[in-house]
């Protein structure tokens, strides 16, 4: 059986982090990171698949370029590609928003997926086979909450992007999904207000906001053969709540 290579951009994230721990063995993981791969490669020690990290700034162009093109000189395609990374979430009004809080936003989540994807699905294409995840939000599925343009907005271009891109790989045996969580408990929230999140998980069915271990169970299932008949669709995870 051929090895999987398995491309997480934004592996250093909880939900990353967790990820790699689950990913089936017999795969070869690329796991991308920003400021400090310590974290990946203390997995070293606990997983059986071998694991590559790599550094790039999404917000430079020229960075992202290059990292793909050593993903694909040295490793290969990758034939799963997860893409997690986002600015940390954080609640500013409209009015004290600016347009480099809404590029840098933009940048790092649906420029670099833009770049990655069109670089790797027209191989992938070629040979008939592939997984695509985009990490969105429970802002995409009903009234999102306020104070959140820029994380909003980047969010519904993703899910567009999705969309797009599953219909129009939908013949060549692609499947591109993406998950929409409501608030998760991670290092992301960590420029967010403690009783924000308190109240939010007060507000929640559950009582309680979501972990780590909610969301990656989906993400692991829309890169196995579990989802071969799973395609341009956004999954919620969000535990009975509908904001």
């Amino acid at each position: 059986m051929s090895k999987d290579i398995v491309f997480i951009i934004g592996a250093s994230s909880d939900i990353g982090l967790d990820l790699i721990k689950r990913i089936d063995e017999n795969s070869l993981i690329i796991a991308h990171y920003n400021t400090s791969d310590v974290k990946i490669k203390e997995l070293l020690k606990s997983i059986k698949n071998e694991i590559v990290t790599i550094q790039a700034d999404l917000r430079d162009e020229n960075q992202i370029n290059q990292m793909i093109d050593n993903i694909e000189s040295n490793y290969g395609i990758p034939n799963k590609i997860i893409h997690l990374a986002a600015s940390k979430f954080e609640n500013i009004r409209f009015k004290d928003v600016t347009w480099n809080d809404f590029q840098n936003d933009l940048e790092i989540s649906l420029k670099s997926a833009v770049i990655i994807l069109n670089r790797f699905l027209p191989h992938l294409a070629k040979v008939k086979s592939g997984k695509v995840v985009l990490m969105l939000s429970s802002v995409t599925i009903n009234i999102p909450p306020k104070a959140l343009s820029s994380y909003t907005t980047i969010k519904y271009a993703m899910l567009g992007l999705m969309k797009s891109l599953a219909s129009e790989y939908a013949d060549k045996n692609i499947q591109i999904n993406a998950v929409s969580p409501s608030m998760i408990e991670t290092k992301f929230l960590n420029n967010i207000n403690e009783k924000i999140i308190e109240l939010n998980a007060h507000n929640h069915p559950l009582k309680r906001n979501a972990i780590v271990k909610d969301i990656t169970p989906t993400i692991k299932m829309l890169i196995s053969q579990d989802s071969d008949y799973i395609n341009g669709v956004n999954i919620p995870i969000t535990g009975g709540s509908f904001f």
